[in-house]
């Protein structure tokens, strides 16, 4: 009987969704992060003439990406320490679970020499190597990770959303507030950060 109830409780989805808020959420925070980087993806290609816009751009990234890491960080904690919840939505598959250290390092890596470009108020070859490489290989592996997750993040953001989802899966309020706090907090910092970006333009 102590068994039953313990298990009832650890499935019991809370007042934030669960599982299936947390990955409301990490499918809402992924599509955001697609706009964003399909935008960044455009100023790639117009490097030269949309250096400040990439810079920008890049910036008003951190904070949505702080938000997928930290979402998609607390399912694999919550899953691996064993609540019942998360463990019943089953691990992502093997290679994805292969790839994501790879994604995360090079994530990181792509915005600390992207931040650390932007402070030094130089192009350092070395940041510069650094940050061209690692945005590569964090390309081919997030092209990977995205088209996996793209049915998923389909099929939650059409279901979830709806007036029937955000009754049905608690917490949509907060989940709102949190997407809604990246997104400005994204915008806020690129515009803090603005005058080091067009004094860089200017100095190099």
């Amino acid at each position: 009987m102590l068994d039953t109830s313990v298990n009832s409780v650890a499935r019991r989805p809370g007042r934030f969704g669960g599982g299936s808020g947390n990955e409301v959420l990490t499918s809402a925070t992924a599509l955001v992060l697609t706009v964003l980087l399909i935008a960044e993806g455009i100023t790639i290609l117009r490097i030269g003439g949309l250096r400040d816009e990439h810079m920008f751009v890049g910036m008003a990234l951190i904070p949505p990406v702080v938000l997928k890491l930290s979402s998609t960080g607390y399912r694999f904690a919550r899953y691996y320490l064993g609540n019942l919840a998360y463990r019943e939505k089953g691990p992502p598959l093997l290679p994805l679970r292969l790839l994501a250290p790879v994604l995360v390092a090079t994530t990181l890596l792509v915005f600390v020499t992207g931040v650390a470009l932007l402070v030094s108020s130089h192009k350092s070859n070395l940041l510069f190597t650094l940050h061209k490489v690692s945005f590569i290989v964090w390309g081919a592996v997030f092209a990977v990770h995205f088209l996996a997750h793209l049915p998923r993040m389909a099929r939650s953001l059409r279901n979830d959303w709806t007036r029937a989802g955000r009754e049905r899966i608690a917490g949509a309020g907060v989940r709102a507030l949190l997407l809604a706090a990246s997104i400005g907090g994204g915008v806020a910092l690129a515009l803090a950060v603005l005058p080091l970006i067009t004094r860089w333009h200017v100095g190099n």
